[in-house]
């Protein structure tokens, strides 16, 4: 019996034993569980913090790859402004731009009146705005006659058209431009307020040669008999008026009314038949 009863007393021992054994392993095991938990939530944090920085990353690339395509159009629409298409095109693909003749164009220039006495007079900054809404305007309406400005050179103002896309009607759409440019002219003189602005027009038919001067800041330009010209007709202009060579009233004289002024000395050119532009035909 007492044999027994020390049997009983191991084996619940043992039991004892294994049981705490097994609820030491359990804690442990929970332990361990509850780190691996806590490891892989940290990893799971670090990931989604990598994922959020990417995705902050991705929004920078695509702001930036945004502007630098906004930047790119200004400059590209900037370029434009400076060269003719057909330039920027050969400048991108071949390093340069041979020079072209254009058979058929006609040549326009102002300047203002005095401009030379009128300017010390003016504050710079005055100045520089008075002549940028002229000319801003000018551009505005010799491009929706499919003219190209040239360039400004002080006061003075260059434009061209029949050029560098042919156009047959080059003469008669110059002409209204120049119409056009003056009429504003007269409506903004009559503006309270505004500075009063008084210009010579001239205008010139033939061929020219254009291309870009410069190596390292290119210039478009025309040159040829034609542009001066076109210069001569101007500087032998009168205020206000359009004054036009033989060339052009040969070509536009089916359209437009003109005054005939007779042979008139130029320098360096002699007597040349100029007509003063009285405007269409009725």
């Amino acid at each position: 019996m007492l044999n027994v009863d020390i049997l009983l007393f191991v084996w619940d021992i043992f039991l004892l034993v294994v049981l705490l054994a097994a609820a030491w392993h359990l804690r442990l095991s929970r332990k361990k569980l509850l780190s691996e938990k806590t490891h892989y939530e940290a990893q799971l944090a670090e990931l989604e913090a990598q994922k959020n920085s990417l995705a902050d990353v991705s929004l920078n690339l695509l702001g930036l790859k945004e502007a630098l395509e906004l930047e790119q159009r200004k400059s590209a629409e900037l370029l434009r402004n400076i060269l003719p298409d057909r330039v920027i095109d050969d400048l991108r693909q071949k390093g340069f731009s041979a020079p072209e003749r254009f058979d058929n164009v006609t040549v326009f220039f102002s300047d203002i009146v005095g401009f030379t006495e009128i300017a010390p007079k003016i504050d710079p900054a005055l100045l520089i705005k008075e002549l940028s809404d002229i000319f801003g305007e000018f551009d505005r309406i010799f491009a929706s006659y499919n003219c190209q400005r040239i360039k400004t050179v002080g006061d003075a103002y260059m434009a061209v058209a029949g050029m560098p896309e042919s156009d047959e009607y080059h003469y008669r759409h110059i002409l209204l431009a120049a119409m056009e440019a003056r009429a504003y002219l007269i409506d903004r003189n009559r503006q309270e307020g505004k500075l009063k602005w008084l210009m010579r027009f001239g205008l010139n038919s033939g061929s020219v040669v254009g291309g870009i001067v410069g190596r390292d800041k290119y210039i478009y330009d025309i040159f040829g008999d034609t542009v001066n010209i076109a210069s001569r007709m101007e500087h032998a202009s009168e205020t206000m008026k359009i004054n036009v060579s033989e060339a052009t009233y040969q070509l536009a004289k089916d359209d437009f009314a003109f005054v005939r002024r007779g042979d008139v000395l130029v320098k360096g050119k002699g007597a040349l038949a100029m007509y003063f532009l009285e405007g269409l035909n009725r």
